[in-house]
């Protein structure tokens, strides 16, 4: 799958209560993907119930594997996280290594890619569990994502500012260090005027939060992105 071709992207998370009608207004949105995936309360089961609901629209959807008694077959894709500002190695590799070693000889492995994640919200709740250290000055923020792309060759890069707006300046430094770069943007896009900042930098926007909040911004995000 052409990840790369993906402008926007709707992430579902199974922990979620997401109506039919709301389902079915996200997948005539125009929208590039479903991204399924979320910090707390996922499990193979509700992950599942939710990969039932959208398989079958014609839509590409992915699967963001953050334990590996998450993972199913039959998605599209799926993305790998590692967290490069994680203050522990378990989020580094520690739960990618399980994954594989339980996982690794069914799937195929063009269908797997790994995720550079910066994430730089401490209040979100996937800062708190995987103990990432957010205060990073500018300077530091671009350095990791260098890392992660020079040194790490990861094929994607993943700004997470989850549950808040980032901080535009950091995205646009960290493009202008990784022309080159596939950057991906989460968090805090809530209508067309988020959406286009932060798309002016990230080649794929990811909308979460905003569908189960407002499911009109939500849907406006799909033409800013056009």
């Amino acid at each position: 799958m052409d990840f790369q071709s993906w402008r926007h992207v709707f992430k579902l998370d199974p922990n979620k209560r997401l109506t039919d009608e709301a389902l079915q207004a996200l997948i005539h949105s125009g929208t590039d993907a479903f991204l399924i995936g979320g910090t707390d309360g996922v499990d193979a089961e509700n992950t599942f119930a939710l990969y039932a609901r959208v398989r079958d629209t014609g839509i590409p959807v992915a699967l963001e594997i953050s334990q590996p008694s998450q993972i199913i077959h039959g998605f599209d894709h799926y993305f790998v996280p590692t967290v490069l500002n994680a203050g522990t190695p378990e989020w580094v590799i520690g739960h990618h290594a399980r994954a594989f070693e339980r996982y690794g000889h069914v799937f195929d492995s063009r269908l797997v890619t790994a995720q550079g994640y910066l994430v730089l919200n401490p209040d979100a709740k996937v800062a708190k569990v995987t103990e990432s250290r957010c205060d990073l000055s500018l300077e530091e923020a671009v350095s990791y994502a260098e890392v992660g792309h020079h040194l790490f060759r990861l094929p994607s890069l993943y700004i997470e500012y989850s549950g808040r707006f980032g901080d535009v300046d950091v995205l646009k430094e960290i493009r202008l260090a990784l022309p080159d770069a596939h950057l991906f943007y989460g968090g805090g896009i809530d209508g067309e005027e988020t959406a286009r900042l932060m798309g002016a930098y990230a080649d794929t926007v990811v909308v979460g939060n905003i569908i189960y909040e407002d499911l009109v911004g939500a849907l406006a995000t799909v033409q800013a992105l056009r």
